[in-house]
């Protein structure tokens, strides 16, 4: 099968196409033949050797979306040809894999680009809003990073749950925040965020890269409120806080939070927004991992489906 990889670390035109064996699935797992793979911040990092030098092959990604092709023997609930999104493994080849409980049926009305776009910040989005931040109906949520994947569906998800929303995000992005239903916007380029909304978030996420400007986050959470973020550092604070970074948990499964954001997607209150959609070919993945080390809007797909 064709899959895109790399042997050594460096910039995006490090990518290769390669002819390698379609993967061997276990008892456990389904065989998906891959029609849309979204690509991730930690994929980039990982190709440049931020986190470990590179010392064999490499097929990256995670997010994937596609047909059933084969299933594991103890695979119960799925057939062959059904359309399906995973968080799985080797999503940048004709063929990845994933275990059935990482799997989900893609409902009717959502494309294979939309489904593979929300795998890795829809879970992250969904885990913010009903694990971390314990989003309820009536609370004020202030979303840092709102125009971002997570943040943007985080808004979303707050908001289906009926909160009031305050987005914080450069002022280029306000009309698209506002669109998603939003009550609030606050532009960091305009305005002191810390200033305007002192005192009024029940929960704070923080979706901005690396929990940017933490700081300010204890001054816009109410006393005993919440604060979660993508980012690791406390806030400095004489506030009393519950502070939540956002990490793997098992809590709420891969599954479980991809179901209920693919029914929402399909019911038309919740959507991800796609920037680009490139072809699945080498040249497409190298584009598509410049694109990740530039400012950009919306999720980056490679895909084998034509516009």
């Amino acid at each position: 099968m064709k899959a895109f990889g790399y042997d050594h670390n460096g910039a995006a035109d490090v990518f290769e196409e390669y002819e390698v064996p379609t993967p061997e699935i276990s008892d456990d797992q389904i065989l998906i033949q891959t029609k849309a793979f979204n690509l991730n911040n930690f994929e980039k990092s990982m190709r440049a050797g931020e986190y470990k030098a590179t010392t064999h092959q490499v097929i990256p990604g995670r997010d994937v979306a596609g047909t059933v092709a084969k299933l594991g023997a103890n695979v119960d609930g799925f057939q062959v040809g059904d359309r399906v999104v995973a968080h799985g493994h080797g999503a940048y080849a004709e063929y990845a894999y994933a275990t059935a409980a990482r799997t989900v049926k893609i409902p009717d009305g959502v494309s294979f680009a939309e489904a593979a776009g929300i795998v890795t910040p829809g879970i992250t989005a969904y885990k913010a809003v009903y694990y971390f931040g314990e989003v309820k109906a009536g609370q004020t949520v202030v979303v840092r990073g709102a125009s971002g994947g997570v943040g943007s569906l985080a808004a979303q998800l707050a908001l289906n749950l009926g909160a009031t929303v305050i987005g914080i995000g450069a002022s280029k992005n306000e009309a698209y925040v506002k669109s998603l239903g939003v009550d609030e916007y606050v532009s960091y380029n305009k305005q002191d965020p810390a200033l305007v909304l002192a005192n009024r978030a029940d929960v704070v996420i923080n979706s901005a890269l690396n929990g940017a400007d933490s700081d300010s986050d204890a001054r816009i959470v109410k006393e005993n409120g919440i604060i979660t973020t993508v980012g690791g550092d406390e806030p400095l604070s004489n506030k009393q806080f519950q502070f939540k970074p956002i990490m793997p948990t098992k809590v709420i499964s891969d599954a479980e939070a991809l179901t209920a954001l693919l029914k929402l997607m399909a019911e038309d209150k919740l959507s991800i927004r796609i920037g680009y959609q490139l072809p699945f070919t080498v040249a497409g993945v190298i584009q598509g991992h410049e694109l990740l080390s530039k400012k950009h809007d919306g999720r980056i797909i490679v895909t084998t489906e034509t516009k």
